[in-house]
Order: C-alpha cells, then sequence, then structure tokens
C-alpha cells in the first residue's frame, strides 16, 4: 500500500487488500490517510536524503498508526510486529520501533 506522490491517490494491492487481518489493513490505511494529508501540505513522501526510517513523514505516519494501534488494544509486541516491513533490515526495525515509542 502507498500513495501516489503526485495526486495524493492511495493504491492498494489485491493480494494485501483480500489476504490481511482487518486490524493490519486498517492501521495500514490510517497510515496512509497521513501521508495523503503530509502530500497536500505539499510535502515529499519519497524525500530520499533520509532512509525510509528517519523520514520525517513515515514517523509521523507511523506514529499516528501506532497510536491507533493502542487505542485498539495492540501490546508493544503486536505493534513491533506490525511495524515490520520487507524492505528494512532488523536494525531499521528497531530504530523505527523506538523512533514512535514502542518498547522491544
Amino acid at each position: 500500500m502507498h500513495v501516489q506522490n503526485d495526486d495524493a491517490s492511495i493504491v492498494i494491492g489485491k493480494k494485501h487488500l483480500k489476504s490481511s487481518e482487518k486490524k493490519i489493513l486498517y492501521l495500514d490505511i490510517i497510515h496512509e490517510l497521513v501521508h495523503v494529508k503530509q502530500q497536500r501540505q505539499g510535502l515529499d513522501l519519497y524525500d530520499e536524503s533520509y532512509s525510509y526510517v528517519d523520514r520525517p513523514t513515515e514517523i509521523e505516519a507511523y506514529a499516528i498508526a501506532v497510536e491507533e494501534a493502542r487505542r485498539l488494544g495492540m501490546d508493544d509486541r503486536e505493534i513491533f510486529e506490525y511495524l515490520h516491513v520487507e524492505w528494512i533490515s532488523h536494525d531499521e526495525h528497531k530504530r523505527l520501533a523506538s523512533r514512535v515509542g514502542v518498547l522491544i
């Protein structure tokens, strides 16, 4: 799932839409809606001067998704698992979790 930087449309892969847990899909949509807001504010969602886990737009989007995950009753272990994405290393995963206040 991602937001197109040119028009702020949200793109969701069919597999993700069909097979993901509802709460994970929901959190991903929350995350992407933050990116829609950011894009409309003129921010570059894909600023390559930052690594993915250090990019301010990602930190904000994940922080809001984490806040919602906690509201849903997810504990830090579940949220840490949610924060894992396939394109980051284990150390980056831990750094992202730390940046958004998830204790590991």
